[in-house]
């Protein structure tokens, strides 16, 4: 139920409705608010009653979108500002630099994900790709990386112009060998230095004790 006389509608996404400036060479992200109060999405790392871990898409509070849209700035996503609420606080508003289609999907997608200071693991028996950073001492969980998240900047570089992220849990951590080695190689990324040798095809085991 968005209209503007002067702004560019683009298509829809499952969180915003975006619009195009086109004097100003920007976009701008309307969040809307869902059922119950909600406003995004994230995922969460969750372990079942089936003892297996699994991605869970769960709805957002706008603290949690807040966080989600700081948390990608800061990393090296493309770069986006938070406007503010809109006036009658149905709105979340975000902005950001023009974005281009990118050229190559997959290697696209790799080279934002690597700008992002991202390890993507292998192995993990998850349905949903994922890949691990570090930001501010803490690891992150990012997800949801398909072909309309993924774009270029305007001196052509591949970024991330959104995603679903979520903090890596302590409980993930200890009982998930995977995402240990990758939180450790994503931090060892974001502090300059060059990720340790892992095994060939990961560990062994996920006891702490061998």
């Amino acid at each position: 139920m968005l209209s503007s006389e002067f702004l560019v509608a683009l298509p829809s996404g499952a969180e915003a409705n975006p619009y195009r400036d086109d004097d100003w060479n920007v976009v701008y992200k309307f969040f809307f608010l869902g059922e119950g109060g909600s406003l995004g999405k994230k995922i969460v790392l969750e372990e079942p009653e089936s003892d297996r871990f699994e991605i869970k898409l769960l709805p957002a509070r706008l603290f949690d979108t807040l966080e989600k849209l700081s948390v990608l700035n800061e990393a090296g996503g493309h770069p986006t500002e938070i406007v503010g609420l809109s006036s009658n606080a149905d709105f979340l508003i975000a902005k950001q630099p023009l974005a281009f289609p990118y050229k190559s999907y997959q290697k696209d997608r790799e080279i934002a994900t690597k700008a992002l200071g991202g390890i993507v693991p292998l192995f993990t028996n998850l349905e949903r790709q994922v890949a691990v950073f570090w930001l501010n001492s803490q690891g992150w969980l990012i997800s949801d990386l398909h072909h309309r998240n993924i774009m270029r900047d305007r001196e052509g570089n591949p970024t991330i112009i959104d995603a679903l992220i979520g903090p890596v849990t302590q409980t993930a951590r200890r009982k998930l060998a995977w995402l240990r080695n990758a939180e450790e190689d994503a931090e060892d990324v974001r502090c300059g230095r060059a990720p340790r040798k892992r095994l060939q095809f990961g560990d062994g085991t996920d006891d702490d004790s061998l």
